[in-house]
C-alpha cells in the first residue's frame, strides 16, 4: 500500500494549442455576437461589419490550420 515504486497519478499535460483554441473560439463567439448587433444597427456603423466578419473568418481559418497541423504532427510522431 505504501510502496514507493507504485506509479503515481499524474495529470495530463495541457496542450498549448488546445488552450489557444479555447481562447480564440471565445473571442470568435464574442465577435459574432458583436457582428449580429452591428447587423441589426447598421445605420450608425455601416462600414464596420464587413471587416469584422472577414477578421472572424481569418481567425477561424488560422485556428483550424493550427489544429490540423497539431493532428498531423501527432500522427506522424506517435512518441510525442
Amino acid at each position: 500500500m505504501l510502496d514507493p515504486r507504485a506509479p503515481t497519478a499524474q495529470g495530463r499535460q495541457t496542450d498549448p494549442v488546445s488552450a489557444i483554441t479555447v481562447g480564440a473560439l471565445s473571442v470568435i463567439a464574442a465577435a459574432l455576437f458583436a457582428a449580429a448587433v452591428l447587423a441589426t444597427y447598421t445605420y450608425s456603423t455601416p462600414n464596420v461589419e464587413l471587416p469584422l466578419v472577414i477578421a472572424i473568418a481569418l481567425l477561424f481559418v488560422v485556428i483550424l490550420g493550427a489544429n490540423l497541423l497539431r493532428v498531423a504532427v501527432r500522427l506522424l510522431r506517435p512518441g510525442r
